[in-house]
């Protein structure tokens, strides 16, 4: 069954000017915590959310994931027992989500501030408080060293605290709904070291993004297996993202004129490379979210996005969703055709690959 073009949402302007900045005088933080059941938040002196604090998903006004409503607990004022942070200001920028699309679409864009220069005031997150506990997340370890930042330049409390002043940054981007043209500044200026100028497009072999072996996770093919076997034997080289390092993540855009995969986080990775990236991503279903199309905007890629018709959701198991594709060797050939036309004019050594699989199917080279 062939790959059909997904539908795909228009997308809005892109916003030049720079974010909202709001100077807060007495603020309260307030950590995620266990025993409270509720999230984080941080208000002002009046006992509301400050609004440039909050995470948003979509158009909409509603909170993502913070809690935006003054704890009942503190209905006759905050107890006399709440410490004050030891600085006089910080910079607060937002909660670390440490899972990696989440960290490059929901807390990277607040950290626009830091385009160029590092910040004269200490930087304040809803972050892990322990330098070992970011370990595990290498990645986010990694973007920050890009910035100029050590894990332990990110402060977080792990109790509430009372602040002087704190000055918070609106976010540059924000899933399904904007983004600002000074978030890709940031990206770009992260990715540079990743690779070399002369190396970019240098590389005409195509590569798939897979998620085979992935043990957990939000979504996937259960049956990718079987197409990207096909692939392989065609010429793409099948990498995993979970097995590279940021920097060759980005470089792998950088120098790769066609990069394919099944569509999730690790096609976000194309923030940080060079504009004009060409991609293939094969999605579950017909539509696609607006987040991907906000990210080909703001990076001026070409991005085809192929649905096969006949998908259909099974168990999970440990992922958000999974789904097996109906026919994976046609699936396999729709996503070689798209990768010969993205490559075109300069097919390389790809037009060996398509040669090859021209004859598989009964036709000759392209």
């Amino acid at each position: 069954m062939t790959l059909r073009d997904c539908r795909t949402p228009r997308i809005p302007r892109l916003r030049g000017e720079l974010p909202a900045v709001r100077t807060v005088e007495t603020a309260l933080y307030l950590p995620h915590s266990a025993a409270r059941g509720r999230p984080s938040a941080l208000f002002d002196a009046a006992r509301r959310a400050v609004p440039e604090s909050v995470d948003h998903r979509g158009p909409g006004d509603a909170p993502s994931w913070q809690r935006t409503d003054w704890p009942e607990e503190w209905a006759e004022g905050l107890p006399a027992g709440v410490p004050e942070a030891p600085e006089e200001t910080y910079l607060f920028l937002g909660g670390a989500h440490l899972h990696y699309g989440h960290f490059l679409v929901t807390t990277l864009p607040r950290f626009w501030p830091l385009v160029g220069e590092r910040p004269a005031m200490p930087i304040l997150c809803y972050a892990p408080a322990h330098e070992a506990l970011w370990q595990p997340y290498r990645f986010a370890v990694d973007i920050l060293a890009r910035l100029g930042l050590d894990v332990r330049d990110i402060h977080a409390f792990e109790a509430p605290v009372r602040l002087r002043r704190v000055v918070v940054p609106a976010p540059a981007f924000r899933e399904e709904a904007f983004a600002h043209t000074v978030f890709r500044d940031l990206c770009l200026e992260i990715g540079t070291g990743c690779y070399a100028p002369d190396e970019v497009d240098a590389d005409d072999r195509p590569a798939y993004l897979a998620k085979t072996r992935l043990s957990g996770g939000v979504r996937r093919f259960a049956n990718e297996e079987e197409a990207t076997e096909i692939l392989a034997r065609e010429g793409v080289e099948i990498l995993h993202p979970e097995a590279m390092s940021f920097s060759e993540q980005v470089r792998l855009f950088a120098r790769r004129r066609v990069v394919a995969g099944s569509l999730g986080s690790a096609l976000h990775t194309a923030l940080f490379a060079p504009s004009g990236r060409r991609v293939v991503a094969l999605s579950p279903g017909p539509r696609i979210n607006p987040t991907f199309r906000l990210v080909d905007a703001l990076c001026g890629n070409a991005v085809a996005y192929l649905h096969q018709p006949g998908t259909v959701d099974i168990a999970p198991g440990e992922f958000g969703s999974q789904q097996r594709l109906p026919d994976p060797r046609a699936a396999a050939e729709g996503l070689l055709r798209r990768m010969e036309e993205m490559a075109r004019p300069e097919r390389g050594a790809f037009a060996a690959a398509w040669s090859r699989l021209g004859r598989m199917v009964g036709r000759g080279p392209g």
